[in-house]
């Protein structure tokens, strides 16, 4: 089996260069090194990820193909590093981001999903690291990190594009716009990837311990991007089903869980009232209506973090 790794990135040459670092300690099934090409996309024209390869190439554990992404925003980067990675003829291209590192049997169950289900694509749980003297709360949050917390090898729409594993053939379908040019700045382009995936026949599955992990900044940890954050994710959620789950029908459906979710968050707003330890839930369900509502009257954000 040929696999690619493929990785995105946009001015973290250092958290690239951790990650590189991090994929020569994989290990299969029987404790060995896999066999596997390396495709880094740089979305920065200034090449600061390209010239972290280039330091690395010579002596580096695996075949790294570094290029640079034409246009801006996470869809063209990841249309970029498809292609690259199509190019090299695998049969599975696994995913990772320039800000996460994997467990070294990260790869190992993602293969052992896909074959035991005969899955098309199977995603893992991204686990958060915060800096140290963080508040153990935000790591109940579920913005910060990306996990569905489903048992190990369950059926799923997947959703997350920083930790998945893809047939070669399956991502083929797509060429040559796999991500959405329309959530090119605001995110939710993979979610949108996955809804089509899925409208395919695409059969998708949960690797439980399948582990990535992602570094927060600490500006991460202030309030208001952690608002920002839910607003623009529940904005970005809308709009990939609007585009591609249209009609009156479901229209109606998503309108009315959005009424019902603002109904909720002010219910519960009032319980903390009486129960502060609501008060978290409360306004993350309100600013999870706002982002929807947004998107309900044709309004997109755009995400703080930008390839």
């Amino acid at each position: 089996m040929k696999i690619v790794v493929a990785i995105c990135t946009y001015r973290r040459p250092d958290g690239l260069t951790r990650l590189l670092g991090h994929l020569p300690a994989l290990r299969d099934a029987d404790g060995e090194r896999p066999a596997l090409d390396v495709v880094v996309v740089d979305n920065d024209a200034a090449g600061e990820g390209i010239a972290a390869c280039d330091a690395l190439r010579a002596s580096y554990a695996f075949p790294l193909h570094a290029s640079a992404a034409s246009g801006s925003g996470i869809s063209a980067a990841r249309n970029a590093a498809c292609t690259a990675a199509l190019a090299l003829d695998p049969d599975v291209v696994a995913f990772l981001d320039d800000d996460e590192w994997p467990a070294e049997d990260w790869l190992a169950e993602l293969l052992r999903v896909q074959r035991e289900h005969d899955a098309d694509a199977v995603g893992g749980p991204t686990r958060s690291v915060f800096p140290e003297g963080t508040d153990p709360a935000l790591a109940d949050i579920p913005y910060y990190g990306a996990d569905m917390a489903l048992p190990d090898g369950a059926p799923c729409l997947l959703q997350a594009g920083g930790n998945f594993l893809i047939r070669a053939s399956t991502l083929a379908r797509l060429a040559p716009s796999f991500f959405h040019a329309d959530f090119a700045h605001s995110g939710s382009e993979d979610l949108a990837f996955f809804i089509h995936l899925g409208q395919l026949g695409a059969r998708m599955h949960w690797a439980a311990n399948a582990l990535a992990f992602e570094d927060v900044p600490a500006d991460r940890l202030a309030p208001d991007w952690l608002e920002h954050r839910v607003v623009n994710v529940a904005n970005g959620r809308v709009r990939a089903a609007q585009m591609l789950e249209p009609g009156l029908a479901a229209t109606i459906v998503r309108t009315g869980k959005t009424a019902g979710l603002l109904v909720a968050a002010e219910l519960v707003g009032l319980a903390s009232l009486v129960r502060p330890s609501l008060a978290t839930r409360a306004k993350l369900m309100r600013w999870r209506g706002r982002g929807k509502l947004m998107a309900h009257i044709g309004r997109q954000t755009v995400r703080r973090e930008s390839y």
